[in-house]
């Protein structure tokens, strides 16, 4: 496995970055092994690094990407679906799109947006590293290319350009960011536009969300981050949208020309400073506070378990399994976790050992409460529990 320690910034080349937040080792949040594997887990050192020139934040650490991708247990369907229908129409009216359009989704995971775009009459094309999970998106009907999305790949596989290219929740996730943008630049029409959704710094640092600090989530984006970042290839901000999916998102929509940025991008930018965004001091206590909110959480677990109640865990998530192993639980403390992919059911979270089941076992071993581990699905998730007609207490960690 490829493995190295960050030496300079991501987007501007800066040596003198600083750390904000120290994890310690910590396995891969994507990893749910077998039974078969559970001997062979390896942890990673994780830290939080912020660059005072460019004001990204972004790990300290950086994995292979085949490590991370190629055999990936993530389906975005699962939670999504609905989202993603929504943003399709919505994509399709913004932009007057037609079939004659060519579109590209890059990390279009198992097709939860292509196939609502195909039933718009669209004709899109995706690009997904992970084999397992292009398979799904093949098998629904979608038109995927099983491979990464680089300058490279752009020039092997794309000879005309695109009205529209989208990314959705993977534009932090890949370690030469410079080479997509550099590709989406050559394959991208002129006044085209590439769209991004992205977990936004601002929610992960105020709402404590240390859960969704891993390895897999190199960058920690703000809209000041990404300016710095398109500014090098003469692509400009003109909008953004702000929305709840991962419990805080924004939707970047960057034009394919350099322009002056208006009067939108330019309050919001202003925001961000104004509010210490991009200033290392903004970032002071957050390490403190997510030790001290870990405490929290192990203390409440424990506190259950020595009153004799049985503690069931739902949503094997990335989320769940940084929870999971910063708190320090095992399958002492959470009996199984219910998920509802089947690239999961089965499995385990590392280190811990709790089994990854379907949401069946809930009758079978009834649990006194629930963890959720994908809190920021609990609605969802409480509505299929009160179908099954359980009655039990839950645990919602943020």
């Amino acid at each position: 496995m490829k493995y190295k320690k960050r030496t300079h910034c991501a987007i501007c080349d800066n040596t003198n970055i600083n750390t904000i937040v120290y994890l310690g080792d910590v396995p891969l949040a994507g990893n749910f092994p077998l039974d078969t594997e559970l001997e062979n887990i390896k942890k990673y050192e994780l830290s939080l690094e912020f660059c005072d020139n460019c004001k990204l934040v972004q790990t300290d650490s950086i994995i292979d990407s085949d490590t991370l991708f190629k055999d990936y247990r993530y389906m975005s369907s699962i939670g999504l679906t609905n989202h993603f229908t929504m943003v399709a129409d919505m994509y399709k009216k913004r932009f007057n799109l037609n079939k004659s359009h060519k579109i590209l989704e890059i990390g279009c995971n198992d097709g939860v947006l292509l196939k609502p775009l195909m039933e718009l009459g669209l004709n899109p094309i995706g690009i997904e590293p992970a084999t397992n999970i292009a398979k799904f998106a093949t098998n629904n009907g979608c038109n995927v290319i099983n491979d990464y999305f680089n300058e490279d790949t752009a020039e092997k596989y794309f000879c005309e350009k695109f009205d529209l290219i989208i990314s959705n929740n993977c534009f932090a996730h890949i370690d030469n960011i410079k080479s997509i943008v550099k590709g989406i630049k050559k394959i991208l029409k002129k006044e085209a536009h590439f769209v991004i959704e992205v977990h936004y710094l601002k929610n992960l640092v105020d709402e404590l969300q240390f859960d969704f600090i891993y390895h897999e989530h190199l960058y920690y984006y703000s809209l000041n981050s990404l300016k710095n970042l398109f500014n090098q290839f003469d692509m400009t901000i003109v909008d953004y949208e702000e929305f709840s999916i991962h419990s805080g998102s924004i939707r970047v929509y960057v034009k394919n020309s350099k322009e002056p940025l208006n009067k939108k991008i330019i309050e919001k930018i202003n925001f961000e400073n104004e509010s210490g965004l991009t200033n290392i001091s903004y970032f002071t206590n957050f390490g403190l506070k997510i030790k001290n909110h870990i405490g929290l959480i192990t203390e409440k677990v424990k506190t259950i378990k020595n009153n004799g109640f049985k503690i069931a865990g739902y949503g094997a998530s990335g989320r769940g399994n940084m929870l999971i192993n910063l708190c320090g639980f095992n399958n002492n403390d959470i009996d199984y976790i219910v998920d509802e992919s089947p690239e999961r059911i089965n499995r385990f979270i590392p280190i811990s050992n709790i089994p990854i089941v379907s949401k069946e076992i809930l009758l079978l071993n009834k649990p006194d409460y629930i963890f959720i581990f994908a809190w920021n699905y609990f609605d969802s998730i409480k509505a299929k529990i009160d179908d099954m007609k359980l009655d039990v207490k839950y645990i919602l960690p943020f």
